[in-house]
């Protein structure tokens, strides 16, 4: 049975009860980053008890007590010291050196340093409208065209859900958005679901011209969405990298309750995408429950073992399918389908943005410095040497 489009069946004969999350808002005239974020892309920063930033970055953050970070124009990863009485932190900069001179390396977890101004609107595709909306850079380091990343939300979840992702996604220079496409229980489209995320990057070249480069661009989804990223970059070219968060594939067949040409066996496409990926997942939901929510016959794992290199898949302990939300103590009773999470929303959701920022900075923007986010030295020590994940690579 594929959860995308089955573990909220009960929704179908309990109509009274309606999804209303929490709206996670964003300025929409220019603002600044905030205070913890990175200081900006080229300037070295120091900090002793103190802050950092840039002239067009955002703040810098807060040096230990005590003691001293620091980052210079060699190479460093993590780059970090301890001063007398103080404790050892790790600085929010650290710059790689190659062909053309140092590449600096912000840390994902925290706010980049553009500007972002949001904007919402819909593009039309066929007979119907997709709503967009949009976070985008109006100020920083570097100037436009900015590489374009769609997130494509769960099985009746609100795209409200992940605004956050697009918020960070738009620090750190990228033009971010969300395509609400349709879904039902009746009748399952994932092309036409695919169509509708491929025409955000339509809205963006047409909407945001000098601003959005369309031809460089990702996809990112969660769940059913997760699955449909991954079909419109098999079918859209414009599409150069793709990293998903806990994806669930129904693989079509008689009885699964999701059956071609409407339901795609996207797992069983991977051999032919030839991009960078990248998997985020989790195994507390793939048995047990009213309903499994991604069953480990359709779960992440299924799209990693198909995936060209390179790529990479991080499994999370202790988080459920849900654990991806921006919040889900708002995600009200779509939630209460999936087991329990052992470990906390906010750590999940904060790593999972860290890891979709550090994907696009290496796979869209080629600075390789960004591999200790996502398999290296940093991801090893924050999430391996924890016991929060396990890191898988190809």
């Amino acid at each position: 049975m594929n959860v995308s489009y089955m573990k909220l069946s009960l929704a179908a004969i309990l109509p009274f009860f309606t999804l209303f999350p929490a709206l996670l808002t964003t300025s929409c005239g220019d603002s600044t980053t905030g205070t913890g974020g990175n200081g900006g892309n080229s300037t070295t920063s120091s900090t002793d008890g103190g802050s950092a930033g840039s002239p067009n970055g955002g703040s810098g953050g807060s040096g230990a007590s005590g003691g001293s970070t620091s980052s210079s124009g060699g190479t460093n990863t993590g780059g970090s010291t301890t001063g007398t009485g103080g404790s050892t932190t790790t600085s929010s900069t650290t710059t790689t050196t190659g062909t053309g001179g140092s590449v600096a390396v912000l840390d994902p977890s925290k706010d980049g340093p553009y500007q972002v101004k949001t904007v919402d609107d819909s593009v039309t595709v066929g007979d119907h409208q997709v709503p967009i909306h949009c976070v985008y850079p109006v100020d920083g380091p570097t100037s436009g065209p900015y590489p374009v990343v769609v997130v494509g939300h769960g099985f009746q979840l609100p795209p409200s859900q992940y605004y956050k992702y697009l918020d960070r996604l738009a620090t750190f220079g990228y033009v971010a958005l969300t395509a609400d496409f349709p879904t039902s229980f009746f009748g399952p489209d994932n092309p036409a679901n695919a169509a509708d995320m491929s025409a955000g990057l339509d809205w963006a070249e047409s909407k945001l011209p000098g601003i959005a480069n369309a031809d460089l661009a990702g996809m990112t989804g969660h769940s059913l969405g997760g699955k449909v990223a991954l079909l419109a970059a098999t079918k859209d070219a414009r599409v150069k990298a793709s990293i998903v968060l806990d994806p669930v594939d129904g693989g079509g067949g008689p009885g699964g309750g999701c059956n071609p040409p409407g339901c795609v066996d996207v797992s069983a496409l991977m051999p032919q995408l030839n991009i960078p990926t990248g998997f985020l997942g989790e195994t507390t939901d793939a048995m047990g429950g009213f309903q499994p929510c991604a069953p480990a016959a359709e779960n992440y794992t299924t799209f990693y073992a198909g995936a060209n290199s390179p790529s990479f898949t991080v499994t999370i302990k202790g988080a459920n399918h849900m654990s991806f939300l921006d919040d889900v103590a708002s995600c009200g009773f779509t939630c209460n389908f999936c087991n329990m999470a052992t470990l906390d929303n906010a750590t999940v959701n904060g790593m999972s943005r860290a890891y979709v920022v550090a994907f696009y900075e290496r796979y869209l923007r080629n600075n390789a410095g960004y591999d200790t986010y996502l398999t290296g030295a940093e991801a090893q020590a924050l999430y391996v040497q924890t016991g929060i994940a396990t890191i898988q690579s190809k």
